[in-house]
């Protein structure tokens, strides 16, 4: 099934979360305002970048090894096209992307330099208050650690800022109270917590009802004997 959508109302962060959640493989491409770039996803990792003038040259070409030949492009530069054509436009709100599933075929050695987890968080650093609040909008939200954390953190490669949020999730601080010991601005404390979410790093963890404690028998035996004592 295609995902389309619009930069300004749909961010990169959820863009690369759908990608991530499934690992699934296909081409994403973006519309941006000054140029049109398409990116090849295997796994839900987005491998390699390139600009088109026409979009049917993209659906011309299902296989990733031959196409790198044809464009005499080797493995190694992969990842600068990303940091290139991706990574410094992460922040523009203007544009419209498509993403289509299962239609090249890749090889098992494509390299990965920049893990789809520390792309979540680059886009992250870009969210506007109004984009965090749609997953961050209540002080009294509680989040806790998702057992295979670490392991998304450490892909993640998160700023010492980020980390110090992320080490502050246990289950029992709300998020007022995660913003407060931070000792960090609203909006990055908030960015971080968005981008934890959408790793799969941290969850958010539903409040225990207080169960009303029940009368015992033997208190009920008494109180019916006082009433018949009335």
């Amino acid at each position: 099934m295609a995902l389309t959508g619009d930069l300004s109302t749909f961010n990169f962060v959820d863009i690369f979360q759908v990608l991530a959640k499934d690992r699934k493989s296909g081409i994403l491409v973006v519309d941006w305002k000054d140029i049109m770039v398409v990116y090849y996803v295997k796994d839900g990792e987005i491998v390699f970048s390139r600009p088109i003038d026409r979009i049917f040259r993209v659906y011309a070409e299902r296989n990733f090894e031959q196409m790198l030949s044809k464009l005499r492009i080797s493995k190694d530069v992969l990842p600068k096209t990303l940091e290139k054509f991706l990574i410094t436009k992460l922040s523009s709100k203007q544009g419209t992307f498509s993403f289509t599933p299962g239609f090249i075929e890749y090889s098992q050695d494509v390299p990965v330099k920049y893990p789809i987890e520390e792309l979540i968080f680059i886009a992250s650093r870009t969210l506007t208050p109004e984009e965090v609040e749609r997953r961050i909008s209540d002080d009294m939200l509680l989040f806790e650690k998702t057992p295979d954390a670490n392991e998304k953190v450490e892909k993640a490669k998160l700023t010492p800022q980020e980390m110090t949020v992320y080490e502050l999730v246990n289950g029992s601080k709300t998020v007022a109270d995660i913003r407060m010991e931070a000792n960090l601005d609203r909006l990055s404390v908030d960015r971080t917590l968005y981008a934890l979410l959408a790793i799969g790093a941290i969850r958010r963890k539903r409040r225990e009802k207080q169960q009303k404690p029940s009368i015992t028998m033997e208190l009920l035996a008494r109180i019916i004997e006082r009433i018949r004592g009335l």
